[in-house]
């Protein structure tokens, strides 16, 4: 049987029986403002406080329970660091400029939300007097993203340079915050669950998370025929797409081969025997649409349907996996407030091909 803490007034009341046997006449209840009964809280006050303190120290002494400090000195202790944040980039497109006159390196410039940023290498202005500037936002997180268009102003001007310019096409992205408690404590949990195994499946999946904006990974035993491994992932807080780019991809590719543990300083990577066999995976995305009938059809019920369904495919659906059409009608049935409902399409399991990775498509809700 678990132990339950008791509360302030349990302990006030076993102190006062205490006092009332051994010290005065148990027929005789103590008065309400007696100094016994003052001294019988004073103590229940301190009990209940080591109480408190100890269920605070039982939390600690796992994972799934610990604070933010002591999940990290348990990471740390399995050699798992948590994901620093990343700085946003992008582009600044600048018209109306003096030919030949030069943004120099280190400039400052400030978005409208307040966030400041710096350019990367001096550029030239061309002889049409427009220039295109590499910029890094001066505080890493994802506030520092901004969309295609939005307008940056010089903190100080520069001579013969427009004050203003605007964000181009690519966006400012990649910005991503610091590693959340619940996002680190499940990589940690992983970590302690399956230990690593010198080249085993979970161990590229693993190395894969280890890289920020990396949120989910999977691997596809002989993909490509005995002796391979497929490996692909996502980036699901990336503003643009969760399909990583080309540079991403080689980024995980290096890391897997070949990295410093950044807490041990051991050399960690696939095996020198396993190195041809490692093919990443270049994902597209696969919409899956819902018609669902359900009752009542109200604005908040579906709303509680959508987050569930959205829950379900990023936890379940992934390459070459499977929602099965089991799991579809768990999630929609703990949307709350659901009383009935039917699934029309798309009816039955969802598999998804090895380069394909399952997305929320559209949902359609009928009367049931």
């Amino acid at each position: 049987m678990p132990f339950s803490k008791p509360t302030l007034q349990d302990i006030v009341d076993r102190i006062e029986a205490d006092i009332e046997a051994r010290v005065t006449d148990v027929n005789t209840p103590l008065l309400r403002r007696s100094v016994l009964r003052v001294l019988a809280r004073v103590v229940a006050g301190a009990v209940y406080l080591l109480y408190g303190f100890l269920s605070w120290i039982k939390d600690q002494m796992f994972v799934s329970t610990a604070d933010t400090d002591n999940l990290e000195i348990a990471g740390n202790e399995y050699g798992v660091s948590r994901k620093a944040p990343t700085y946003s980039k992008g582009s600044v497109d600048f018209v109306g400029c003096t030919p030949a006159g030069v943004i120099t390196i280190g400039s400052e410039l400030e978005a409208p939300d307040g966030q400041v940023y710096t350019v990367d290498d001096s550029v030239i202005v061309d002889g049409a007097g427009e220039a295109t500037v590499d910029i890094t936002a001066k505080i890493a997180g994802s506030d520092g993203d901004q969309a295609a268009g939005t307008v940056m102003t010089f903190v100080t001007p520069i001579a013969g340079i427009s004050s203003s310019g605007t964000v181009d096409a690519d966006l400012i992205t990649d910005g991503l915050d610091e590693e959340s408690d619940d996002d680190y404590r499940d990589r940690v949990l992983e970590r302690k669950r399956q230990p690593p195994h010198g080249g085993a499946e979970f161990d590229y999946e693993v190395w894969a998370k280890e890289i920020s904006g990396v949120t989910r990974a999977w691997t596809i035993p002989q993909y490509n025929g005995l002796g391979t491994l497929g490996l692909a992932f996502v980036r699901d807080n990336d503003l643009s797409s969760i399909i990583p780019d080309s540079v991403q991809i080689a980024e995980v590719l290096a890391y897997i081969l070949y990295h410093i543990d950044t807490i041990t300083g051991e050399e960690i990577g696939t095996p020198v025997t396993a190195e041809e066999g490692i093919f990443m995976i270049a994902l597209t995305e696969e919409a899956i649409n819902f018609d669902i009938d359900i009752y009542p059809n109200t604005p908040t019920i579906q709303a509680a349907i959508l987050s569930q369904l959205d829950d379900l495919i990023v936890q379940e659906g992934g390459p070459g996996e499977t929602i099965y059409e089991n799991e579809q009608v768990a999630a929609i049935n703990a949307a709350a407030g659901i009383i009935a409902f039917r699934i029309n399409t798309p009816g039955g399991d969802i598999a998804s091909a090895t380069n394909k990775v399952p997305v929320l498509g559209t949902v359609t809700f009928g009367d049931y």
